[in-house]
């Protein structure tokens, strides 16, 4: 398709573009078309920061200059991706050889940078005033990038949004802390520059957004696994307040139990520095990007890369701000999979069963609640509940008792196949998006969920309240505890929290 500017764009839709266009960078962007043959503008690749390379790595990033009006900006191909190995086209492999499907279906990853703070934005209509869509992907903040197939916002915005999909520093590059990097920050903080990196976006977002036909003063944020948990992160944070204004968290509730300090972090950076023969962080500034990855991934592998509790981003552990109801009370939605763990269990054996028994201090109790179930589905229980179901609902607690408009789902939709994965860790991101794989079996009662959930997600991100006239209501979450079930037959259910307790007295 030809290229298509943003400035032509307005032109034809808004009167006074010629005065908007004299302050602001011409953007040149791709017009896309929707399944509904709505015609869509994209622009990707849109620098929100500076490089973070050089001196500037690990440092809080720096503001993008804004390009003369004279000068066009190619936004018309994608990004290149943060610093990463292959950690989520594996997850994609993964999913396909489930379904019988080769590796080959997977997605490539495009070519790494240091230099990759950049976002994609797609809009209907630059001259309206749409809700504001922010996409943050997961990849356990060390992999993963902006413009996966899956994560790609025609579609939602084809339903009358303004969708984003941002990047942001990963693994060693984003969430090293040491001592030096402390001492040298006007902040006294270090460890958290890929949750720095995504505020930046927001303001980059908040300054623009309006031009691509965006509502600054509506912005809904919305990630998945590593962007869900940032997004429990940022909706805590003082320094996110009145940068966006609700939040979806899709499979990341474990922020709910995050207390390293950042003492422990800097420790950690300490161990890095001692293993990797470094003598200081001014030589590992020295090394290319390419040798700092390849030594962060054998001497930086922690369980995950949460930013650390430092008194400046996060000024006490999230379960101490949520008890003391120190947030925004934004309205929020948090869910979680059903089968969340179980494409990870590996080889469920009894002895497996009772390894995981014995790692807990009332290993009978949940014996009793789980015992009943078959190997696999024990393992997927346990591990789903500790990781992600729990944590959700910990948090979804804590900001209803807040008085932050709460909504819960759980995604139970298996797909046909007999692929035994249930519904696996990030099934539900194409039935959001509505950009299911072509080897992925896709039916009628997936298409049917599709627009229902899209209509979910687009009513909460234009009102605050999921609900709208073409799926089941949705109640709000308070002391009854309801959720949503996403399944063939959507309905609302009692959460059986019995696990939950039981997990907690341990």
């Amino acid at each position: 398709m030809p290229r298509r500017s943003i400035r032509f764009a307005l032109a034809a839709t808004v009167a006074g573009a010629c005065a908007w266009s004299a302050e602001h960078p011409n953007y040149v962007g791709t017009p896309v078309l929707a399944k509904t043959g709505t015609q869509i503008l994209r622009f990707s690749g849109i620098r929100f920061a500076q490089a973070p390379v050089g001196d500037w790595r690990w440092r809080e990033p720096r503001p993008v200059i804004n390009a003369s009006p004279d000068i066009s900006i190619d936004a018309t191909k994608w990004p290149p991706a943060c610093m990463q190995d292959e950690g989520n086209v594996e997850w994609y492999r993964g999913v396909a050889a489930a379904f019988g499907q080769a590796g080959e279906v997977a997605p490539s990853r495009p070519d790494t940078a240091e230099d990759c703070l950049f976002l994609n934005v797609w809009t209907p209509d630059v001259g309206a005033r749409l809700p504001v869509m922010v996409w943050i992907h997961g990849g356990a903040n060390v992999n993963g990038w902006s413009s996966e197939p899956n994560y790609r916002g025609r579609e939602l915005a084809a339903m009358g949004a303004v969708v984003v999909s941002i990047q942001y520093r990963l693994g060693v590059f984003g969430f090293l802390a040491h001592p030096s990097l402390t001492a040298e920050s006007p902040n006294a903080s270090s460890g958290n520059y890929g949750i720095l990196d995504q505020i930046e976006a927001l303001r980059w977002i908040r300054a623009n957004v309006e031009r691509f036909g965006g509502d600054p003063g509506n912005v809904t944020l919305f990630g998945e696994s590593a962007g869900a948990g940032d997004i429990a992160y940022l909706l805590l944070s003082p320094l996110a307040q009145g940068l966006f204004h609700r939040a979806i968290s899709q499979s990341g509730g474990w922020p709910a139990d995050q207390r390293r300090t950042l003492a422990e972090n800097e420790a950690q950076g300490v161990d890095f520095l001692r293993r990797a023969e470094a003598a200081s962080i001014r030589d590992l500034r020295r090394l290319p990007a390419q040798a700092l990855l390849a030594a962060g991934e054998e001497h930086f592998k922690r369980d995950y890369d949460d930013p650390p509790v430092d008194r400046w981003l996060l000024p006490a552990p999230p379960a101490d701000l949520l008890a003391r109801k120190a947030f925004e009370p934004r309205p929020v939605m948090f869910g979680f999979n059903a089968d969340e763990m179980l494409m990870y269990v590996g080889k469920p054996t009894p002895e497996r069963w009772q390894q995981a028994l014995e790692r807990l201090s009332n290993p009978g109790e949940v014996d009793e609640l789980l015992g009943d179930l078959p190997i696999p589905q024990r393992l997927d229980e346990l591990a789903s509940a500790t990781q992600f179901t729990c944590p959700s609902i910990a948090l979804a607690n804590g900001f209803a008792a807040g008085g932050a408009p709460t909504y819960v789902y759980r995604f139970d939709r298996i797909r046909s196949g007999d692929h035994g994965i249930g519904a696996y860790h990030g099934a539900e991101i194409p039935y959001v998006f509505n950009t299911h794989d072509a080897w992925l079996p896709t039916d009628a009662i997936d298409h049917n969920l599709t627009r229902r959930m899209m209509g979910y997600w687009q009513s909460f991100a234009a009102t605050g309240d999921p609900n709208h006239d073409d799926a089941p209501a949705w109640p709000r979450w308070n002391d009854d505890a309801r959720l949503l079930s996403l399944a063939e037959e959507i309905r609302s259910e009692e959460f059986d929290g019995r696990l939950c307790s039981v997990l907690a007295s341990h």
